[in-house]
């Protein structure tokens, strides 16, 4: 037999490698573990080898820290899924019930419009003057912060000095929506009731109370 016919031979009776994932179980009841293919784990080990040889042990540890992060996926936990739920809703909610405008549509508004046609929103905002959300790429800016005139009510500065950073604006914009428990006022029945932030934006002193007592959600 040639050389060439030996080894095709040798191919054809030799067992097949491992080309797919397998699952085997660890013990009673235990969930299948995945087990790496044959090729896979050569070729690995021929670069740890490698690695190791030209003493790259500081891209070995850096290897098996992503190598961790990839296979310890943890699903989101409940109260997580609930959280986004409740944030989804609110933003719903705040949609419906609230007049919106864009920077086009504040610069077109204006008395003398600036050549740049995201100002003077973008400026306004840059400076702690107004405040924005964002959705599906594109950023709204809630009108009651705005007068007649369509420039900034001086108030939403000072309300939004206090809030300080906020990571998700959204919050800032439930808290001027929803009503709350401190700026109640007497109703026609005489019993207190709660008023949006948004209702109450003359009177400075008690919007300062409301924003301190905050919880930091998306809910007043």
């Amino acid at each position: 037999m040639t050389p060439v016919a030996k080894a095709r031979d040798e191919r054809a009776t030799a067992p097949p490698r491992q080309s797919r994932r397998q699952a085997v179980r660890t013990g009673s009841g235990a969930p299948p573990v995945a087990v790496v293919p044959e090729e896979f784990q050569e070729g690995l080990a021929r670069v740890v080898s490698l690695l190791e040889r030209e003493g790259r042990s500081q891209l070995l540890d850096k290897a098996d820290q992503i190598a961790r992060l990839v296979i310890e996926v943890t699903p989101p936990s409940d109260a997580l899924v609930r959280e986004r739920i409740a944030r989804l809703k609110t933003i719903a909610c705040l949609f419906a019930e609230t007049q919106w405008f864009t920077a086009q549509q504040i610069h077109d508004l204006q008395p003398r419009p600036p050549k740049n046609p995201s100002a003077p929103a973008s400026d306004w905002k840059r400076r702690g003057k107004i405040f924005s959300v964002s959705w599906d790429g594109k950023e709204y800016f809630p009108a009651y912060q705005f007068s007649e005139a369509l420039q900034p009510l001086p108030v939403i500065a000072e309300v939004l000095a206090q809030f300080g950073e906020v990571a998700d604006t959204w919050q800032i914009a439930a808290w001027f929506h929803f009503p709350n428990g401190w700026l109640a006022a007497a109703g026609s029945d005489e019993a207190p009731r709660a008023r949006a932030p948004r209702d109450c934006l003359n009177e400075r002193e008690a919007l300062f109370q409301a924003v301190r007592h905050r919880l930091g959600s998306y809910q007043a």
